[in-house]
C-alpha cells in the first residue's frame, strides 16, 4: 500500500487546524474615541468602533441599545472581520462633524455581499438612549436595490450632520458567509469619484477577463484540447465571482440583484474551485505525482461540495475547508510547476510565476477572509482579483505557447501525413495501372475464347442436327409403316423417343444454336404464353423421361397468360424440375404449384431433400456453385444460375426457400395478364 509523502500528511493537519480558526475580533482595553470629521474627503471607521458579539442571531435593536448602555460593546482595533460562524454583530461608532466638513454626507459600508446590514442613525437632537430617536436603514445583498436609498454597488447611508454635536450609529451585520464590516464616511463628490474608480476597474477587469476567455475557446475549437475549455471556464467563474464579490449585480441587474448575489459570491467560489482544480488536474497530469493528482481530484470534490452546501445553509461550515484547501493546492501546484522548467521552459516560467503570484494574493484574501489576518482600513478591496488577473494573463501566455507547439506539431504531423496519402496514391495509381493492364489482357483473352467457344457452338449445332434429322425421319417412316402392328406399349415407347428427339432438337435450338442466354446481342422474341398448357407440357416432358418419379401439379382455375420467349421458359421451368427430382429423397413426391399474385404468376417447385446446408441457399444460383452434399449427383452447378437468368431477361425474380426439416422450395415469379380464352 503507498503511504502519501510527511509534506501531504502536514499539508492536511495545516487544513484541519486552520480550518477551524473562527477567531472573535480584536478588543482592546482603551475606548473608543468619536470620528472628527475636518476638512478631508472621507474618515474611515476602522479604530473608531465598537462590537457586541449575538450568538443568538436574535438581538433587537433595542435590546442592542441596552447592552451599550451597560458597557457590553467592546472597543475594536481596525474593521470588523470575524471571520466564518453562526453569529450576529453589532457595531456602534459616533462622529463629531467640524464646519470644515459638509452637513451632507454618506457612509459607505462594504463588501456588498454581505447579506443583512441594518444602520441606525441618530436623529439630529434626539436622545442616544432611546430607540426611537434613531432612522433606521436595511441594507445587505438579501435587500432589492429598489429598496435602498441611493443606488450603488457597496451600501450607501445618506446623512445629515449637526456641526459639532456627536451623532451615534449602530449597525448590525449578519453573513451567510465571511462576517466582515469596512466603512467610509465621505463627501458625495468623494462617493461618487470612488464608485466611478470601482466601476472603470471592474469592466476593465470584465474586459481583459472576457478576452482570455474568448482566446481560450478558440484555441480550444482549433485544437480540441480540453485544457483550454478548462481554463476558459475557470477565467468565466472568476469573473462571475468578483463581479459578485464587488456588487456589480446591483448596476448591472439591479430587479434581480438581491436574488443572484449568493449564487454568484458563494457559490461561485466552489465552482471556481472545481473548475480551477480539474484544469490544474490536465496541466500537470504528466508532471506531477501520484498524490498531488489525488488531491486535486479531492479539491474537485469540495469545490462540488460547497456548491451544494449554499442552499442547505451549511456554507460557513464547508468554506473554510475549501479555502485553506485552495491555499495548499496552489502551494503543491507552485511546487509541481518547477518540474515544467526543465521539460518547458518556455511556458514553464510563466506557469511558475503565475502559482506564485496566485499564492500570496490567496494567502493573504483566505486568511483574511477566515479572520486570521486582519481587516486594515485603505486594504478593503478583493486581493484575489489582481492576483488572478495576473494569474490569468500569465497562464493565457503559457497556454499560448502550448498552442503554438501544438499547432506546429499538427502541422509536421499534416505535413507527413500528406506526404504518405501521396506515396499511398502513388502506390495504388501504379497497382491500378498494373491491374488495368492484367484486365485487359484478360478481357482480350476471354473475347477469343468467346469467338471460339461460338463458332464451336455453331459447328456442333449443324453437325448434331443431322443424326437428329436422321433419328425424327426414321421415327416417322417407322410409326407409318407399323401403326398398325404396335402393341400399346410400343406405341407408348415410340412416343416418348419422338419427344425425346423434339426435347433434344429444342435444347439445341436454345443453347446451341443461338447462345442467346448468354449473348445480350441476340434480341429475345416474347410471344403469349397460356399458363397452365405451358406447366403440363414440362411436367409431362419429364413424367416421360423419369416415369418412376411422382408428380402433383395444382394448375390454376384461370387462364392466366405470359408473355415470354417459350423455349428460355421452357428450359427454365425443365431445370427446376430436373433438380428436385434429382435432389430429392427417393419415394417421395414432387409438388408443382400456380397462383397468381400482385407482380405476376408465382410457378413453385417443392421436393423434400437432404443434399441442403443452412446458409448455402443464396450461393447456389452462382455460377458453376453445387452444394457441399452433392458430390455424388451429376451436374455442372450451372442449372439454377441459368433458371436466373432466363427468369431476369422476363422481369421476374427467382427465391430458394427451405427451413431444416421442411420441403425446399423453388419459386419463380415472371410478369402476367388475365385473357379471356377459355380454360
Amino acid at each position: 500500500m503507498i503511504s502519501p509523502p510527511k509534506s501531504i500528511r502536514w499539508l492536511f493537519c495545516l487544513v484541519l487546524g486552520l480550518a477551524g480558526v473562527f477567531p472573535a475580533p480584536a478588543s482592546s482595553a482603551a475606548a473608543t474615541e468619536p470620528l472628527v470629521l475636518g476638512s478631508g474627503d472621507s474618515y474611515y471607521i476602522a479604530g473608531h468602533m465598537e462590537v457586541l458579539k449575538d450568538p443568538s442571531e436574535n438581538l433587537e435593536f433595542r435590546d442592542a441599545l441596552a447592552a451599550f448602555e451597560r458597557g457590553d460593546f467592546q472597543p475594536m482595533d481596525g474593521n470588523l472581520n470575524a471571520g466564518y460562524g453562526r453569529a450576529a454583530y453589532w457595531i456602534h461608532f459616533s462622529m463629531i462633524r467640524q464646519k470644515g466638513f459638509p452637513e451632507k454626507a454618506m457612509l459607505s459600508l462594504s463588501p456588498s455581499y454581505t447579506n443583512s446590514v441594518k444602520v441606525y442613525v441618530q436623529c439630529h437632537g434626539q436622545s442616544p438612549l432611546l430607540p426611537s430617536s434613531f432612522r433606521p436603514v436595511m441594507l445587505g445583498s438579501d435587500v432589492p436595490v429598489a429598496q435602498r436609498p441611493v443606488l450603488n454597488p457597496n451600501f450607501i447611508v445618506p446623512l445629515e450632520l449637526p456641526a459639532d454635536e456627536p451623532v451615534d450609529v449602530f449597525v448590525r451585520v449578519y453573513s451567510k458567509g465571511s462576517i466582515s464590516l469596512t466603512g467610509v464616511l465621505a463627501t458625495p463628490e468623494s462617493i461618487r469619484n470612488s464608485t466611478y474608480n470601482s466601476i472603470m476597474l471592474q469592466f476593465g477587469y470584465l474586459g481583459i477577463a472576457a478576452v482570455l476567455c474568448v482566446m481560450n475557446l478558440i484555441f480550444f475549437i482549433s485544437i480540441r484540447d480540453r485544457l483550454f475549455l478548462y481554463f476558459a471556464l475557470y477565467v468565466l467563474t472568476v469573473l462571475i465571482n468578483n463581479f459578485g464579490v464587488a456588487g456589480m449585480q446591483a448596476l448591472i441587474l439591479p430587479a434581480y440583484a438581491h436574488v443572484l448575489s449568493d449564487y454568484m459570491v458563494y457559490m461561485g467560489i466552489g465552482a471556481q474551485l472545481l473548475v480551477f482544480s480539474e484544469f490544474c488536474h490536465n496541466l500537470f497530469r504528466d508532471s506531477a505525482g501520484p498524490w498531488t493528482l489525488r488531491y486535486m481530484r479531492l479539491m474537485s470534490a469540495t469545490g462540488v461540495l460547497t456548491i451544494v452546501s449554499v442552499p442547505f445553509g451549511l456554507y460557513a461550515s464547508v468554506v473554510p475547508f475549501a479555502l485553506v484547501g485552495t491555499v495548499i493546492l496552489i502551494a503543491m501546484l507552485l511546487l509541481t510547476s518547477k518540474k515544467l522548467l526543465v521539460s518547458m521552459p518556455q511556458s514553464g516560467i510563466f506557469i511558475t510565476i503565475a502559482f506564485g503570484i496566485s499564492t500570496l494574493g490567496y494567502f493573504y484574501q483566505i486568511f483574511r477572509l477566515i479572520g486570521v489576518f486582519p481587516l486594515e482600513p485603505g486594504w478593503d478591496i478583493n486581493m484575489i482579483e489582481p492576483a488572478t488577473l495576473v494569474h490569468m494573463v500569465l497562464i493565457s501566455i503559457a497556454l499560448s505557447e502550448r498552442f503554438r507547439i501544438t499547432e506546429r506539431q499538427l502541422g509536421e504531423a499534416s505535413r507527413e501525413a500528406e506526404k504518405r496519402a501521396k506515396e499511398i496514391a502513388d502506390d495504388m495509381t501504379s497497382e491500378l495501372r498494373d491491374n488495368k493492364e492484367r484486365l485487359e489482357v484478360a478481357l482480350a483473352a476471354e473475347q477469343v475464347s468467346a469467338e471460339m467457344q461460338n463458332s464451336f457452338l455453331s459447328m456442333l449445332s449443324h453437325e448434331y442436327r443431322t443424326p437428329l434429322a436422321v433419328i425424327q425421319g426414321n421415327l416417322d417412316i417407322l410409326e407409318m409403316h407399323s401403326r398398325e402392328y404396335l402393341t400399346s406399349d410400343e406405341s407408348s415407347a415410340l412416343m416418348k423417343m419422338r419427344r425425346a428427339v423434339m426435347r433434344l432438337v429444342e435444347i439445341m435450338d436454345v443453347s446451341l444454336e443461338r447462345s442467346r442466354i448468354l449473348d445480350t446481342k441476340v434480341p429475345t422474341v416474347f410471344k403469349t404464353i397460356i399458363l397452365r398448357d405451358f406447366v403440363r407440357q414440362q411436367v409431362d416432358a419429364i413424367k416421360w423421361m423419369y416415369p418412376a418419379q411422382s408428380f402433383f401439379v395444382a394448375a390454376p382455375m384461370l387462364a392466366l397468360a405470359m408473355s415470354g420467349d417459350l423455349p428460355l421458359l421452357n428450359t427454365a421451368l425443365f431445370n427446376l424440375l430436373d433438380n428436385a427430382r434429382k435432389y430429392s429423397i427417393p419415394g417421395t413426391m414432387i409438388e408443382v404449384y400456380c397462383r397468381q399474385i400482385d407482380e405476376g404468376v408465382l410457378i413453385s417447385v417443392c421436393n423434400e431433400s437432404d443434399m441442403l446446408n443452412e446458409g448455402e441457399i443464396d450461393e447456389l444460383f452462382e455460377k458453376y456453385t453445387r452444394g457441399r452434399k452433392t458430390n455424388n449427383t451429376s451436374g455442372a452447378g450451372i442449372g439454377l444460375w441459368l433458371v436466373r437468368k432466363i427468369v431476369e431477361q422476363h422481369g421476374g425474380t427467382v427465391r430458394m426457400y427451405w427451413v431444416k426439416g421442411e420441403k425446399v422450395t423453388v419459386s419463380m415469379t415472371i410478369p402476367s395478364f388475365t385473357i379471356d380464352a377459355a380454360g
